[in-house]
């Protein structure tokens, strides 16, 4: 990860209480795979903001494509 990528684990940590590995499995649990459910879900039942929910969607998916890799 950049120095923008550890910024926003540690923001997203300190508003939510939650890591980044912590989101990735839950969304990993309910199957999301499609960046726009990942980010809608997030926002609609987490309350997340756009751009929180975009950062975790991306990483879901790159971790997604680096296993079927």
């Amino acid at each position: 990860m950049d120095e923008i990528d550890d910024s926003m684990v540690e923001i997203l940590y300190k508003n939510s209480g939650m890591r980044l590995d912590e989101w990735i499995s839950m969304i990993q649990i309910l199957n999301l795979d499609n960046q726009e459910k990942i980010i809608k879900f997030l926002m609609d039942h987490e309350g997340l903001t756009y751009r929180t929910a975009r950062f975790i969607a991306f990483k879901v998916l790159l971790k997604q494509k680096s296993k079927k890799a």
